[in-house]
């Protein structure tokens, strides 16, 4: 009996290993490394073929037990080389995976913490890697270098001075009166992009701050450390951002270390600044001056011409200088298995077409990640920044007598300007000012110190072959202190015989941005591998603050240049805080690389709301279908075929401060009071919302040789923020509140090929076309002259109608409102081309189209008073003088076709290098380049791209006597040891 209980025991037990046994057969596992040695956590294996597949674990290790021998393993991770590996027989069988730039680049945001291949994406995500950056030319600022580089952004220029001024639509304009540039995020920190008044209005008698010329302070961002930049261009890709997200969001990535020996780049730059486009002065001649001016004018014409031989050119006297630019930059990186590292720092030095203008900044950068263990690793990033500008006395202004465009229009060109033998300065017996008084003496200046630090933790909670679940926490602190200096000496024209004369303001100006997000992130892997499910529920915080605080002294003694020392002192300031919580959640569902679906929900509430409890909601979904993934494609040519459509909406607070009604200082029998009036707050305001469908198509033809990417959107933004006047009853003038809704329209095509690849040629192009156009789609109140965008209906404004674009100029033409041009272009395309001949030289070139959209140039009104305009010797000339001095006088076509860039470089070869350095360098690359090379151009000022109130509201297109931009050109020499 006991026998026969033995043999069943053995029986059974040989009936359940048995095919254990042979399932172990066909089990082949390994572990996945670098080519370096570093593992590779969480990499795809699957049988080639097969839906059959699983995971490496958190060492890189993986077991899978295939269907079939012989047969193949496909492996494949983000951010790796595609391997396939031939399996005969079960076994052990270990992998090296190679990092690539290709891949990385492939990769773009869908989430607050996570990611997916790029041609999985359901939406148009903008993308522009390093070499595509700063790889053809010197760039001074970041946004500055992302001209034609990204369909559906727009960007201009609102002052050519060194250290930028840039103003960035993202799919046309956002909001009519509040913030319209996108949110700036670098490597999870949200970046402060405030443009910073001087107080220079107080001098000048400008209308606004935002007419005082200033740069926006992304110019303090080194684009050498920039590794990576994606464009969520609109809300169904921004959404997720909330209350932040309706311009757009920017977010940049910076350089990181890699594992093995240490590198180290060198780059030193040297190039020069020159204006790039002369309008040359009017040629006067002794009959002209005699008619314009009458006797007494001719008599110092016909001296001048008899001491000096030729007139004055001021033009070139103020405008014509050539700045020197110098750009210096190292950087390390290097690494362990368990830490990595980049250390980066430049200096760039950079002086305008102006004497005593320029820019210079100064940066540093340490970028370290270090794997604890194999639970946590953590990420810290660290920047400081010093930067300081010049930028002089260019723009609107009231006859202060210190804006250049401004004083040169009424200045002519037989009066001598220049110090005599004791330094003293001759008044301009034209106008208000002395331009090389101006020029010499008198100062705008700001520095910035700036300190943006990040730090990220990552805990891996689970992981099995199917799930693998981790907690992320990040926070960063952004903190800016600028100090801004505007003098102009008691002995400046426009002072004399002054009680107050002389001026001298000072700011000081502090901001700090905090924010932290914390996310708990899902990755699922069902049937067998088939689908992947990504989900992710978090909490994101922003806290703002900032004091600004101007001191401002008229009256100075001599030769004083503080505030302490003037006669009558102002002090303003300007306080704010703000805080807002989010809370996400999203599911993303890939199928085989086929059909990929993403639903998403942000909840946000502000202290800029009109209740700062309330959460309002931003949904976002979104679907892609890969058809030349599924199983019945067949068209080998054709490799990409990818239907998507996507929906997501923004929102964007009211302007801080709206809620609440203005108390305004008056005094009262010699004591302070308080008194209201001016603005009413509406404490029932809400955000402004952006509510964007978008539509494309993505094709990749030759195996990705050729891409084509297409995309239509309609973008929708309700409740839009505005001031509306109040019945006097009311005791206020003007109330801010929801006003009307306006909608946006646009495409977006994008071409790119290698169309030749071969060892002795290299060939790849791009083209790119996009289009935008707005309507006033509901109005609350009768139409209207936006405020501070433009100069009343006499001269040409922003006008606010509804049926209409949001960029339309209005002016009053015979007493009628009309509308006389439009500043939003009807289409903008962009054309680079990149070569490389036999390995060792690179040629590249990037040039821009515009077509369509006009400008108020009403730099000519000005020229035109003076009777100093170029064309004033023509006949046509002449009978515009003739015509009424209305907008339809001064609107001005404003396309242009520029090569904005083109460079050549040549890399020695690496025996030259081995002979001349040995083995401490490893290459040596030489180069020329050169930015905004030539325009061609209608528009009869210094540049097309014009902004007189900078990068605020709806401004662009209005032109007053700007900084005129420059050519760059560049030489460069870069080493790697």
């Amino acid at each position: 009996m006991k026998q026969n209980n033995s043999n069943r025991r053995k029986l059974l037990l040989l009936l359940l290993i048995f095919p254990a046994l042979v399932f172990a057969q066909n089990t082949v596992t390994g572990k996945i490394t670098t080519v370096e040695g570093e593992t590779v956590p969480f990499a795809n294996v699957i049988e080639k073929g097969t839906s059959n597949g699983v995971t490496s674990n958190i060492d890189g290790i993986y077991s899978i037990n295939v269907r079939n021998l012989p047969t193949t393993l496909v492996i494949s991770s983000l951010g790796y080389t595609t391997v396939e590996r031939p399996v005969t027989a079960a076994g052990t069988l270990d992998v090296q995976v190679a990092e690539s730039t290709e891949a990385l680049e492939e990769v773009v945001v869908t989430g607050l913490a996570s990611s997916i291949k790029r041609s999985n994406a359901a939406n148009a995500v903008g993308t522009v890697n390093a070499e595509e950056l700063i790889g053809t030319t010197g760039q001074s600022t970041v946004d500055g270098a992302l001209y034609g580089k990204v369909t559906g952004v727009n960007i201009t220029s609102s002052s050519g001075a060194p250290g930028g001024g840039f103003a960035l639509r993202l799919r046309g304009v956002t909001s009519i009166n509040g913030n319209n540039q996108p949110l700036i995020i670098v490597d999870g920190i949200y970046v402060n992009n405030v443009e910073i008044p001087s107080g220079l209005r107080f001098a000048s008698g400008a209308n606004s701050g935002s007419e005082e010329n200033s740069s926006n302070r992304l110019a303090d961002l080194d684009p050498n450390d920039i590794e990576n930049i994606e464009i969520l261009k609109g809300s169904s890709a921004a959404a997720i951002y909330g209350q932040r997200g309706s311009a757009g969001v920017i977010i940049i990535t910076t350089k990181r270390g890699k594992r093995g020996k240490t590198q180290i780049r060198f780059k030193q730059d040297t190039g020069f600044n020159k204006i790039a486009n002369r309008l040359g002065n009017r040629p006067w001649t002794a009959a002209s001056v005699l008619e314009t001016f009458g006797q007494s004018e001719l008599d110092k014409y016909n001296a001048t011409i008899a001491a000096n031989g030729e007139l004055y050119d001021f033009e070139d006297i103020i405008y014509g200088e050539t700045g020197l630019i110098t750009e210096t930059s190292l950087s390390a990186t290097g690494g362990s298995e368990k830490t990595k590292f980049y250390v980066g720092g430049s200096y760039r030095d950079e002086e305008g077409i102006i004497k005593n203008t320029g820019f210079d900044r100064f940066s540093i950068r340490g970028n370290i990640e270090h794997k604890i263990s194999n639970v946590f690793d953590f990420t810290s990033t660290t920047n400081f920044i010093r930067s300081n500008s010049s930028r002089s006395f260019t723009g609107n202004e009231n006859e202060g007598g210190l804006s250049y465009g401004y004083v040169l229009a009424f200045t002519r060109p037989w009066n001598n300007l220049f110090p005599d033998e004791n330094g003293n300065y001759p008044n301009n017996p034209n106008f208000a000012g002395n331009p090389i008084f101006v020029r010499d003496q008198a100062k705008n200046e700001d520095q910035n110190d700036r300190i943006i630090q990040g730090l990220t933790l990552n805990t891996k909670l689970y992981t099995d072959d199917n799930n693998r679940v981790k907690f992320t926490n990040s926070a960063g602190v952004d903190y800016l202190a600028n100090q801004t200096f505007v003098y102009v000496p008691e002995t400046h024209q426009a002072q004399l015989g002054r009680d107050d004369a002389g001026f001298v303001g000072q700011g000081k100006n502090n901001f700090t941005q905090f924010n932290t997000q914390s996310a708990l992130v899902w990755d699922h892997d069902a049937m067998d591998g088939d689908l992947g499910i990504t989900s992710q529920l978090g909490l994101a915080y922003l806290y703002q603050d900032s004091n600004l605080v101007n001191a401002r002294g008229t009256g100075l003694a001599a030769g004083q240049t503080s505030v302490d020392q003037s006669a009558n002192q102002v002090t303003s300031q300007f306080r704010s805080e703000e805080k807002e919580v989010g809370y996400f959640a999203q599911v993303e569902g890939n199928y085989k690389d086929q059909i990929i679906a993403t639903l998403g929900y942000r909840l946000d509430k502000s202290t800029r709301n009109g209740d700062p409890n309330e959460l309002y909601g931003f949904p976002k979904a979104s679907v892609a279908v890969n058809f030349a993934n599924f199983d019945f494609w067949n068209v080998e040519d054709i490799n990409q075929l990818k239907f998507r459509a996507a929906y997501g909406e923004t929102g964007n607070a009211a302007g801080f401060g709206s809620t609440f009604t203005l108390l305004g200082t008056s005094n009262i029998g010699g004591s302070v009071g308080q008194s209201i009036g001016g603005i009413r707050g509406d404490e029932n305001i809400l955000p402004e919302t952006a509510k964007e469908f978008e539509v494309g198509l993505d094709v990749g033809l030759f195996n990705n040789r050729v891409n084509l990417e297409a995309t239509y959107y309609v973008k929708t933004v309700n409740d839009f923020t505005e001031r509306r006047a109040l019945p006097q009853s009311s005791g206020f003038t003007r109330e801010i509140t929801n006003l009307g809704d306006f909608q946006n329209k646009g495409i977006e095509l994008a071409v790119t090929a290698d169309v030749i690849n071969n060892d002795n040629l290299k060939w790849n192009t791009r083209v790119q076309f996009y289009k935008n156009t707005s309507e006033v789609t509901r109005l609350d109140v009768p139409a209207f002259a936006l405020s501070g965008a433009g100069f009343g209906t006499g001269l040409g404004t922003i006008y606010i109608e509804e049926g209409q674009p949001l960029t339309q100029l209005v002016g009053n033409i015979d007493g009628e409102l009309t509308q006389v041009g439009n500043t939003e272009p009807d289409f903008q395309m962009a054309f680079s081309n990149s070569f490389t001949f036999f390995k060792q030289f690179d040629l590249s070139f990037l040039a821009q189209l515009k077509s369509g959209g006009e400008n108020l140039n009403l730099s000519k009104f000005l020229t035109d008073l003076g009777q100093t305009t170029p064309d004033l010797e023509t006949q046509a000339g002449q009978d515009r003088l003739g015509t009424p001095a209305n907008a339809a006088r001064f609107v001005e076509p404003a396309g242009y076709f520029r090569l904005r860039e083109a460079a050549i470089y040549y890399r020695l070869p690496n025996t030259i290098v081995k002979n001349i350095f040995g083995e401490v360098v490893e290459g040596v690359k030489i180069g020329a380049s050169g930015r905004n090379i030539f325009t061609i151009t209608d528009y009869s000022s210094y540049d097309p791209e014009v902004s007189v109130n900078g990068t605020a509201g709806l401004a662009n297109g209005i032109e007053v006597t700007p900084f005129p931009s420059s050519r760059q050109f560049y030489f460069h020499l870069n080493v790697n040891f």
